[in-house]
């Protein structure tokens, strides 16, 4: 695993989990698995969450990042108000600072937010990984518009792996 490398978790929220979110079990246990593997090599986790004045306020219950997660007290909550969490400024300040050039990107939702991250990422020179099973949507086409979004991200220079793939790469790397 790249030492500058960090995990971005989006928009795992309550109020979004509440949805009917396509294999949401198997995102929540995916997206675990990562955590973990962060949490055990010292790696930023960073936590975004989508704030906005309707389904998402500031403070609200569906604001909160889910209990279904396994975070730490060390990882890093975000806010953001635009689709893409690279949108905000004092995001991409944190990442100077800590001088992240590589990001694994996981959450919510693939043809939103999900899309946005990884492509502001690779514009700006990032590393951007997305984890072709730790991401998903509450479309009714669910199934084809992840599978379609990771062929076009792909295609757009975005690093995809599975979640055991991921983990195996790195587990040897290091």
């Amino acid at each position: 695993m790249e030492n500058n490398q960090a995990l971005l978790v989006i928009d795992m929220q309550h109020g979004l989990l509440q949805r009917e979110v396509f294999n949401q079990q198997a995102l929540i246990n995916n997206i675990n698995r990562l955590i973990a593997f962060f949490h055990e090599h010292n790696k930023h986790v960073f936590l975004i969450r989508h704030t906005n004045t309707s389904f998402s306020k500031e403070n609200s219950d569906d604001w909160q990042i889910d209990n279904k997660l396994n975070i730490s007290d060390e990882d890093v909550c975000i806010d953001k108000r635009h689709s893409s969490i690279f949108k905000e400024k004092h995001f991409l300040s944190l990442l100077k600072k800590e001088k992240i050039t590589s990001v694994v990107i996981v959450g919510l939702v693939s043809n939103g937010c999900i899309q946005a991250a990884c492509i502001d990422a690779k514009k700006l020179g990032f590393s951007a990984i997305l984890i072709n099973d730790a991401h998903s949507t509450f479309h009714k086409d669910a199934e084809n518009i992840i599978s379609n979004w990771n062929l076009r991200l792909e295609n757009e220079g975005i690093q995809l792996f599975s979640t055991l793939g991921f983990l195996n790469r790195n587990s040897y790397s290091l």
